[in-house]
C-alpha cells in the first residue's frame, strides 16, 4: 500500500528572467514501511521537495497524496490540522519555539490539537534522545544536537503516517 503518491510535482520561484524550476515534473510512490533517501547537490531541489511533501510549501502544479489525501487541494486551515495530525517533520534548524521548553516543546502539536500527550511515549522519547535531565530546559539552553533531538522528539510524537526529515543529523553531537 501506497502511503505518499507524488505525481508531476512542480516548483518555480521567480518570473522571467529569476524564474528558476526548483521541481520539474517529479513523480514517485512510496509505500508504507519503506525508507527513502533524496539525495543530490546543494540547490538540486531536496529541501523544496521536503517542504511540499510536509505541507509547510505549496507545488506550483502537480499532486501530494498521503495516505488517500491529496494535500495540494487542502487550504491553509485543513493542511496545518492533516500536518499536525500525520506528518512529522524533522527540520534542518531545528524550529524549535524559543519561550517553550523541551517537553513543552515536544508535545506542542499533541496540545494544539486540545489532546492530552501520551506520557509513556514522552517518558520513553526523552529517555532515547538523552534529554531526560533537559525537560525543563529552554532551546537556548540547548547544545545544537540537543535542539535537534528534541526536533526529533516532536516529529514522533504524534505518531505520524509520515515521517520527514531535511538533514536530521546536521548537528547531532
Amino acid at each position: 500500500m501506497n502511503i505518499l503518491e507524488i505525481r508531476d510535482l512542480c516548483k518555480v520561484y521567480g518570473k522571467g528572467e529569476t524564474e528558476v524550476h526548483a521541481l520539474k515534473n517529479v513523480s514517485f510512490d512510496i509505500e508504507q514501511g519503506e525508507f527513502v533517501a533524496v539525495v543530490g547537490p546543494s540547490g538540486s531541489g531536496k529541501s523544496t521537495l521536503m517542504h511540499i511533501l510536509g505541507g509547510v510549501d505549496v507545488p506550483t502544479s502537480g499532486t501530494v497524496n498521503i495516505s488517500g489525501t491529496d494535500i495540494s487541494g487542502l487550504d491553509e486551515t485543513k493542511l496545518a490540522i492533516f500536518r499536525r495530525r500525520h506528518i512529522g517533520l524533522i527540520y534542518q534548524f531545528y524550529n524549535l519555539i524559543p519561550i517553550l521548553n523541551v517537553e513543552e516543546n515536544m508535545t506542542l502539536p499533541i496540545l494544539l490539537d486540545r489532546k492530552k500527550p501520551d506520557k509513556k511515549l514522552l517518558a520513553e522519547l526523552v529517555d532515547k534522545l538523552g534529554l531526560s535531565d533537559r525537560l525543563k530546559h529552554l532551546p537556548n539552553q540547548l547544545s545544537g544536537g540537543q535542539q535537534q533531538r528534541v526536533s526529533i522528539g516532536r516529529a514522533l510524537m504524534n505518531h505520524p503516517s509520515l515521517l520527514l526529515a531535511d538533514e536530521p543529523t546536521g548537528n547531532i553531537d
